[in-house]
């Protein structure tokens, strides 16, 4: 064990240097890596309380107000959000628990101190069972939030940043994954902890995990991957104007009768990138380049049904006017964009 106890000072240390590089380093994510600093603070206060409790005996020193089980998780959260450019409403619910473990701690720590006894029946009463599982359940919702945030910002990141790489929060995901398991599992090995060997793996675990999260938060200390609120709407307005000039165009060309037409040979006839239109159609039109094509072709099918020269001509007739050059195609977009078959449509339309 005084390897284990070897180990846990140097990640104290470790921590109190991470700590300190995360709030006062200057960069353009000064203020969100804050969060993380403040993170790896009270992880610092929880290695201080270690060696407090190994010092001092009184029964009140296990009521010392200042532990953090329900608000290390809200510092990786609010990274996470920030860093996606998420505006919480009314972040400081987020605090509640917090406070509240803050003062009831600090109600019994008095009573405590003046009456020893009190632990002795806070004890037979399960009452830090109550807390742990309290406390890792809470751990738990707020790890499943950030990996919900961390895999939206993932997904959002290649419409803000050519080059993406390391500009993730996947290393955030994998240690929040790995709280989810600790804490699941965490009331379990309480059981079993009079097992040396067993705590001793799950102590590695912890530092090994606390270990993994310090080189990552060093790794994208400065590396700028944040989508603030402004560029969302800079972006969103630029991919607007884009549509709005892809329907001006297929407006004034019908560019969409075209059956052999493709991303390719259309972006080079509007004189647009390839990869702008894409994104244009997907984010504002939540289509892929196919899918608006298609819905274009519909269109201009139920306009022609509509007038009395086409009437005289098939279906199949009249959707290869339009740009499909497969009936089994035709049939298939025309059910998924309208909602019923051709058929029925167009008897809906001679009645």
């Amino acid at each position: 064990m005084k390897i284990i106890d070897g180990l846990f000072l140097i990640s104290g240390l470790q921590t109190f240097v991470i700590s300190v590089i995360l709030l006062f380093f200057r960069s353009k994510k000064a203020r969100i890596n804050r969060y993380l600093g403040l993170f790896f603070v009270t992880l610092l206060v929880e290695f201080v309380l270690l060696y407090v409790f190994n010092m001092i005996k009184h029964p009140a020193v296990h009521y010392l107000p200042f532990r953090f089980d329900f608000l290390s998780m809200n510092f990786l959260f609010f990274y996470a959000v920030e860093t996606s450019g998420i505006r919480l409403k009314n972040r400081f619910y987020y605090y509640f628990p917090a406070i509240f473990e803050f003062l009831v701690f600090s109600v019994l720590f008095i009573a405590v101190l003046q009456n020893p006894e009190l632990h002795v029946v806070l004890k037979n009463n399960d009452f830090f069972l109550i807390i742990r599982s309290l406390a890792s359940l809470y751990i738990v919702i707020l790890s499943f939030l950030t990996i919900k945030v961390n895999l939206k910002h993932k997904k959002q990141l290649p419409d803000f940043y050519e080059n993406t790489k390391f500009k993730s929060l996947s290393w955030l995901t994998i240690f929040c994954v790995i709280c989810i398991c600790f804490n699941l599992f965490n009331n379990a090995v309480q059981v079993f902890a009079e097992w040396k060997y067993l705590r001793i793996a799950i102590d590695s675990m912890y530092l090994l995990s606390l270990y993994y999260i310090t080189i990552a938060s060093l790794v994208q200390i400065n590396i700028i991957n944040i989508i603030s609120p402004e560029e969302k709407k800079r972006v969103t307005a630029e991919l607007e104007d884009v549509i709005k000039t892809i329907e001006e165009y297929m407006t004034e060309t019908k560019a969409y009768l075209n059956p052999s037409i493709n991303l390719k040979t259309f972006a080079k006839d509007i004189k647009l990138p390839e990869r702008l239109i894409s994104k244009a159609i997907n984010k504002i039109e939540d289509k892929n380049f196919n899918n608006y094509i298609n819905y274009y072709r519909i269109e201009e099918f139920k306009k022609l049904l509509s007038m009395d020269r086409h009437k005289k001509f098939s279906i199949s007739a009249i959707a290869n006017e339009v740009g499909f050059n497969s009936r089994a195609s035709f049939y298939k977009n025309f059910k998924e964009i309208v909602g019923v078959s051709p058929s029925i449509y167009a008897k809906k339309e001679k009645v």
